[in-house]
């Protein structure tokens, strides 16, 4: 993830020239879904269910936009498991410290 990717320091995510060249929805989805990930980065690829726990108050963002957009610039991988979506930061681990 960007100042997961390949940088050091989460002060680093508001620099990361990759990251900064999406839209800002786009980075803020990326922060937020974050917070919905396990210790290891992985969540599942539910995007009604990510944006409404993620952004409550708007009903009209499109997270599935947004997730694709951040798997494209290679900030998040989407895969299937036995019929079931999941979606994992890339590098997650190696910058992130989950209590």
């Amino acid at each position: 993830m960007a100042g997961l990717r390949r940088r050091e320091t989460k002060a680093d995510f508001w620099r990361d020239e990759d990251l900064g060249a999406l839209p800002m929805t786009t980075r803020l989805v990326f922060k937020g879904l974050w917070a919905a990930a396990d210790r290891e980065g992985r969540l599942e690829d539910r995007p009604r269910r990510l944006r409404a726990e993620v952004f409550p108050y708007d009903s009209d963002l499109d997270m599935d936009e947004h997730m694709a957009t951040l798997a494209a610039a290679g900030f998040l991988v989407r895969y299937e498991v036995e019929g079931r979506r999941y979606a994992e930061g890339v590098n997650f681990t190696k910058h992130q410290r989950p209590h």
